[in-house]
């Protein structure tokens, strides 16, 4: 047998992993590869794991090339996981080592919802009317240009963070007080974790001349109405494999906060076959050439058209739910394709999976959080994720669009692991006072 030279790998993240994504590096390790990790230090990885621990803010892209290129060790791959607003900043170090990975360009243009659409349209690629507009009087402007009904989200955007749907003529009536409040918690958001906005000087080092504020500027489009689904792909060297495809339920308009996911989702092959060239032909026009991509599609009346696009895995359950319904591993995945580790696969669906925001229904404080150990212990519950503690402040849209948690549970047919879901959610309790 021949044995694997060691590689130096270096995992960039803002946040902490599930067991399945630790049992990634598990693996990488098993391989005679050291792991190394970068992150903010907002919280302490798993013993054993990491041969380094890299902490800085993470949120000065420039000053954090300083700090690595400071260091003794350089590395053979770079990658990530999830956290979107980190993909350029990946992409910067896997330019400064010489390694494998996306172009710094093409990840900020996946962040950028404006530079998406722009990228998306010039390929042919099926997409809403757009505009972007910096200011309120633009944003009016757009509205009155799109037409109503009509969708208003921030250009730096992520998990529907202050987007917000113009229904109807009444609706203009109150559109400065939920714009000025979605601006208000964006800002808020962007201060405190930076998930958002990134420095013209940044913007520059990345390659993008046409700057816009990832907080502040806003894109109205045309709203599309129709079911809503995600699909999670790899990409190698070009070539593009599907390795999940889930279905997607949101809140009702206004407001797009995502409810809850099945996956896979359950369609004809010729639909699926639709899907599969549709994510192919966007991942290529954003000249995405190896990693994972997360794309959102809703399909309309006109057909399919892209919500959205970004160069890493799926948030949330994504990852763990792909590793249920298929076995496998999109970390360890994304550290092979990074480590140019040619890759094939064999997808057989395994199992269905359901997941299941828990949301605050009212303004409050976080009292009493209630998690049986029985339900913890279900093996048919795979996930139970909560994001609040106890003393909490909790707001609903437009004020803050932040979930308390979710929980994903599993069974043998779509209505097996709905019904198991449901079990575990009616045990499961949150109390806002």
């Amino acid at each position: 047998m021949i044995k694997t030279p060691s590689k130096k790998i270096l995992i960039v993240t803002g946040s902490d992993y599930t067991d399945q994504v630790y049992q990634a590096f598990v693996d990488a390790r098993s391989l005679g590869h050291r792991l190394y990790l970068l992150s903010d230090g907002s919280f302490e990885p798993k013993p054993g794991i990491f041969a380094k621990h890299f902490t800085y803010d993470l949120r000065k892209t420039k000053e954090v090339l300083d700090y690595m290129k400071n260091q003794p060790d350089t590395f053979d791959a770079v990658t990530i996981k999830t956290s979107e607003w980190l993909t350029p900043l990946t992409a910067l170090l896997a330019k400064q080592y010489g390694c494998i990975g996306n172009d710094p360009k093409v990840a900020f243009n996946c962040r950028s919802k404006y530079h998406m659409r722009r990228e998306l349209e010039k390929a042919g690629v099926s997409i809403p009317k757009f505009r972007l507009c910096r200011n309120f009087d633009e944003l009016k402007s757009a509205i009155d240009e799109i037409g109503i009904p009509c969708v208003a989200k921030p250009v730096g955007g992520n998990a529907s963070y202050g987007t917000f749907m113009v229904r109807h003529k009444e609706d203009l009536e109150v559109l400065r007080n939920n714009y000025e409040k979605s601006i208000d918690y964006l800002k808020k958001l962007a201060v405190a974790h930076d998930v958002f906005a990134f420095s013209r000087e940044e913007m520059d080092l990345i390659g993008i001349h046409d700057h816009v504020d990832m907080v502040t500027d806003y894109l109205v489009e045309e709203f599309m109405e129709g079911p809503e689904i995600s699909a999670d792909s790899l990409t190698q060297d070009g070539r593009t494999t599907i390795m999940g495809v889930a279905d997607q339920i949101r809140m009702r308009p206004p407001y797009f906060v995502q409810l809850a996911e099945k996956m896979p989702y359950v369609c004809p092959a010729k639909k699926q076959k639709e899907i599969a060239n549709l994510v192919s032909k966007t991942v290529s026009a954003m000249n995405i050439q190896n990693s994972p991509a997360h794309t959102e599609i809703i399909f309309t009346s006109e057909g399919p058209k892209i919500v959205e696009i970004g160069c890493r895995i799926g948030g949330d359950n994504i990852h763990d739910s792909i590793f249920q319904t298929t076995g496998y591993n999109l970390m360890y995945e994304a550290i092979m394709i990074a480590l140019g580790e040619k890759r094939n696969y064999d997808i057989q669906l395994k199992c269905h999976t359901a997941m299941e925001y828990l949301l605050p229904d009212r303004r409050g404080t976080v009292g009493k959080i209630r998690v049986p150990q029985a339900v913890r212990e279900n093996p048919d519950i795979t996930e139970i994720s909560i994001e609040c503690a106890a003393g909490d402040q909790v707001e609903v849209p437009p004020t803050s669009f932040i979930f308390l948690g979710y929980v994903c549970a599993k069974g043998g047919t779509p209505a097996e692991a709905q019904k198991n879901l449901k079990s575990a959610l009616s045990q499961i309790s949150i109390n806002i006072q």
